[in-house]
């Protein structure tokens, strides 16, 4: 039996890692393509609402967005562009599978929405955190070992091939990016969310937009950390598989999709405040109108005074009981909801500014044809005060 050449070699070893379990490492490629294709259509949906929102947006929340979004797009083509080399221009070849270096470069996509999305959570953290630059420091140092496996990997992976490098090399660089992007998001998740539980008051409206918040940073921060921890459970503990792949496809949409989902969650945080502030207003904040009708009679000596006299004479006055003003509600954690303020309707007549026109138009009072209404006799003069 004549020895194989290395591309046998190679096919032979790679068509026996591949058929270690066929169906599981074959389809894990087509889910993690179907599944980055999704996010990136939902990551277009929430860029469209947040170009719609962020006009006045600061423009260094601009900037992360657009580094994500456009790395996130990066990602997409170049896993079509593998998938198109594994399963359609080299269908039927096992080779590929293993020898395809492009498949470790998608670290280096990685590495960009992530690292952007950490430093935007990370600003966040160091504002609830008193400015705290020793948690700043902490979290800079584990980006910047995320940053150096993440390119490292690809490198070390083509050294350790040309046989300039131990296998144990690789995975060092693997160990620098997991651990240090795991490390970063746990500790901007932990400190965040450790803020927010210390900035309870009491105050029940203060304290469900504290929750509220609570809950949109579990629901965007959650999603990337857990799938850091599947990449490095499956990456160290089944390396005979390729399950792995999903989390290096996937990785860059999570981080993309989570920071736009924390971005467009002020718009309806806003709303919401806004509605149940309109609500407390209308019913619990106005107090009641009292109007208190005070009149004042006056007997004149004059048996003979006619009462037409008395239609000029007649004045009701009024004294307001309660008189509502306008209450500006102080915005929970300052969330910027200067166009969200409460407008109350005043409908206390004010004395002061009434004319004569006024009051016989608002409350029709005419005591000088209805005799039942005054109660007075021909013998009376009447002066209203």
């Amino acid at each position: 039996m004549s020895s194989m050449t290395p591309a046998e070699a190679l096919e032979q070893a790679a068509k026996e890692s591949v058929d270690y379990n066929h169906n599981l490492n074959l389809g894990t490629f087509i889910i993690a393509a179907g599944t980055d294709t999704l996010l990136c259509g939902v990551m277009i949906v929430q860029l469209i609402n947040y170009w719609t929102f962020s006009k006045g947006d600061r423009m260094f929340n601009k900037s992360i967005v657009i580094i994500t979004t456009l790395s996130g797009f990066l990602a997409t083509i170049f896993i079509i562009v593998l998938m198109f080399r594994l399963f359609v221009y080299h269908f039927g070849s096992y080779a590929p599978f293993a020898s395809l270096n492009l498949l470790v470069y998608m670290s280096i996509i990685d590495i960009i929405p992530s690292v952007a999305t950490q430093i935007f959570f990370t600003e966040r953290a160091y504002k609830l955190c008193n400015r705290s630059k020793i948690l700043v420091g902490a979290i800079s140092f584990c980006l910047l070992v995320s940053i150096v496996g993440a390119i490292g990997l690809p490198i070390s992976r083509e050294a350790v091939q040309a046989g300039e490098a131990a296998p144990d090399v690789k995975k060092a660089f693997m160990y620098l990016w997991l651990c240090g992007s795991l490390a970063a998001d746990l500790m901007i998740s932990s400190s965040i969310m450790w803020s927010l539980f210390k900035s309870k008051t009491g105050w029940k409206e203060t304290d469900d937009t504290i929750t509220k918040l609570i809950r949109i940073m579990v629901e965007t921060q959650l999603p990337p950390t857990l799938l850091i921890i599947y990449f490095f459970i499956v990456t160290f503990g089944f390396p005979m598989t390729y399950l792995d792949i999903f989390a290096l496809w996937v990785q860059s949409k999570f981080y993309t999709c989570g920071l736009l989902a924390s971005l467009n969650s002020r718009y309806s945080l806003r709303r919401t405040m806004k509605n149940e502030s309109s609500s407390h207003g209308r019913t619990n904040k106005t107090g009641p109108v009292v109007h208190v009708l005070t009149e004042t009679y006056v007997q004149n000596g004059d048996p003979t005074a006619s009462t037409a006299n008395n239609t000029q004479s007649y004045r009701p006055t009024y004294a307001h009981a309660h008189t509502p003003h306008r209450i500006v509600r102080k915005d929970p954690l300052d969330l910027d909801m200067d166009d969200d303020s409460i407008e109350l309707e005043d409908k206390t007549p004010h004395g002061s500014n009434h004319t004569e026109g006024d009051l016989d138009e608002s409350h029709k009072l005419d005591y000088v044809d209805n005799a039942s209404k005054t109660g007075l006799t021909d013998t009376a003069e009447l002066r209203g005060r």
